[in-house]
């Protein structure tokens, strides 16, 4: 009898302890604002390299190789890999000497993220909290850009959600 009352007493332990697990709410911890230029010159979580895409980007993504003559070496051919996952795709150059550069992309699947957690669905004051320095307005299109212009992002609302996020890059 003895034996039944520990056997039973060691259940409900258990039982406690496997629903105190599951009743603990998941904690996030607070995103801190990552500053507007730093964003610019390194938007993804990872450095802007072809590989670094090919590992980040959601599992269906497709590649494409486009080549290209380069501009300032006719005879010299680059290539521009265009990443594409459903509505979005990202341009990575790629010189003949084996240089990377982000080009431009437009963003419109939220399986795509960018440094700090930003990405499509999230709403304004989500975007302005993310990024320190971004302008706050109500307007459908906000833009941040470099200095020089160097690069661009336009992030595109609607109805108060991020719907889509462009970029482009100077590349020469």
């Amino acid at each position: 009898m003895n034996n039944i009352k520990i056997v039973l007493s060691t259940l409900t332990l258990i039982s406690l302890v496997i629903v105190g697990c599951k009743s603990t709410k998941n904690v996030t911890k607070d995103i801190k604002p990552i500053i507007s230029e730093k964003f610019l010159t390194s938007p993804f979580n990872h450095d802007e390299s072809i590989a670094s895409f090919n590992k980040a980007l959601p599992d269906g993504t497709k590649i494409r190789k486009l080549a290209r003559k380069n501009v300032h070496y006719p005879s010299k051919t680059d290539t521009i890999y265009q990443f594409i996952y459903k509505q979005s795709e990202i341009f990575v150059y790629k010189s003949n000497f084996n240089k990377e550069i982000l080009m431009a992309g437009s963003i419109a699947d939220s399986q795509i993220k960018l440094i700090n957690g930003i990405t499509t669905g999230m709403s304004r004051e989500q975007l302005f909290n993310a990024i320190e320095g971004i302008k706050k307005t109500e307007a459908d299109t906000v833009k941040l850009s470099t200095q020089g212009k160097d690069r661009t992002f336009t992030f595109i609302f609607k109805k108060g959600k991020l719907k889509k996020i462009k970029f482009e890059s100077y590349y020469d």
